[in-house]
């Protein structure tokens, strides 16, 4: 099921490897339980001399109960060994790749419209129609060339014009202050989260990259939560170092689950019948390059059943004709790209907000009844920062 390119070989001695790694490795429970309270977030995710980590042997060699303490422990899950890979692609059987997956179910689907985005419609929609469209679902334009916001933030974060630099700078000061202190509130109570959650923002502050934000972004814990609600320092971190994230540039197909109501269906069929509208990301939004990852959270369980508002299933389908610098591959590119999130079965690509979609069509299964909604990306227009920032002032 492995790899099999695991770096534990008969001819290399255990003796220069740590006592905690060969307690993985051999599947000590009881040591493994005793040592790891005792030892760093670094420690437990050291690369030992043979090339590979704890939870590389435990993963390689079976050892379930020991990969799921690990787990729980925060341990990392994109550490690759000398060979390149990491310890998912190194399990030894699906029971095993099984404990890597993620318990929640929520990143992958739209449990509510309104949290992500917003449409506004223009005066000469029936009043009819208008009632039926929420309040804060996707933000509406009547032309790429009127997201203001999104042009002002792409041009701000390409700007060389030194009248901007310290404004800029100061911006990013103030947003990066604001992430630890994000961080802090979500994880204060868990020290088991902090670890992960310190490490990757001490990489960022460190100038090793953004790439250390996004990795955070993936965890599984209460973080993902705020930066939901409280989206705008990582908006701009991340807008500010797109340069680093050109590789990632997604083109091609992705797909995200939802739960909607008649009001919303009614909102896209809005949309589909105003083809002059663009509808503008509120919020950041996982997708992911198998539609398989987005159907198994779309599906309608019995909590969901409200009699008054009964929700629908929904696959929303995001078409990027061109590669777009906001929707951010986070999978495993090549060598020199790798793995970004925690959670390499979920092959995740990150909408950024201000990103910019026309609503294409809808269709409905005949024998699912699930609605299918196709996206398409429209490219954010250029234009100079002093001219977006006098639109949004206007």
């Amino acid at each position: 099921m492995g790899s099999g390119l695991s770096t534990e070989s008969p001819s290399q001695s255990d003796d220069r490897n740590s006592a905690f790694y060969s307690a993985c490795k051999n599947g000590d429970i009881i040591a493994v339980k005793e040592m790891l309270p005792n030892l760093t977030y670094d420690q437990v995710n050291q690369i030992e001399p043979n090339g590979s980590t704890a939870l590389h042997a435990a993963s390689a060699n079976n050892h379930p109960h020991i990969v799921r303490l690990l787990l729980s422990s925060c341990c990392s899950r994109i550490t690759v060994n000398n060979c390149g890979v990491t310890a998912y692609e190194e399990a030894a059987t699906d029971e095993i790749k099984t404990l890597f997956h993620r318990t929640t179910p929520d990143r992958f689907v739209e449990e509510n419209m309104t949290n992500s985005f917003t449409l506004l419609t223009s005066s000469d929609v029936d009043n009819g129609t208008e009632n039926n469209i929420p309040d804060n679902w996707v933000r509406g334009h009547t032309s790429a060339d009127s997201a203001h916001e999104a042009k002002f933030i792409i041009a701000m974060a390409n700007t060389r014009n030194p009248l901007y630099n310290s404004i800029k700078a100061d911006a990013e000061k103030k947003s990066t202050k604001s992430i630890h202190q994000l961080a802090s509130q979500a994880v204060s109570s868990q020290p088991k989260d902090s670890s992960a959650v310190n490490k990757l923002l001490k990489n960022f502050t460190s100038r090793k990259g953004i790439r250390h934000l996004l990795t955070m972004y993936t965890l599984e814990t209460p973080i993902y939560r705020k930066l939901q609600n409280e989206p705008d320092s990582l908006s701009i971190l991340v807008y500010f170092h797109l340069s680093e994230l050109r590789g990632r540039a997604f083109q091609g197909q992705l797909y995200r689950g939802a739960k909607m109501t008649q009001d919303d269906i009614k909102a896209y069929q809005w949309a589909i019948k105003n083809k002059d509208y663009v509808l503008e990301t509120r919020t950041f939004q996982s997708t992911s390059i198998e539609e398989s990852v987005a159907q198994s959270f779309a599906q309608i369980k019995c909590d969901d059943i409200d009699q008054q508002h009964p929700k629908l299933s929904v696959i929303l389908t995001l078409v990027f004709p061109e590669k777009c610098p906001t929707a951010i591959n986070l999978t495993k590119i090549s060598d020199t790209l790798p793995l970004l999130s925690e959670f390499e079965d979920e092959k995740e690509v990150l909408i950024l907000p201000f990103t910019l979609f026309s609503v294409k069509e809808m269709k409905i299964d005949s024998q699912t009844k699930q609605y299918r909604i196709t996206l398409i990306n429209v490219p954010t227009p250029k234009t100079s920062l002093s001219y977006a920032a006098k639109c949004i002032k206007t």
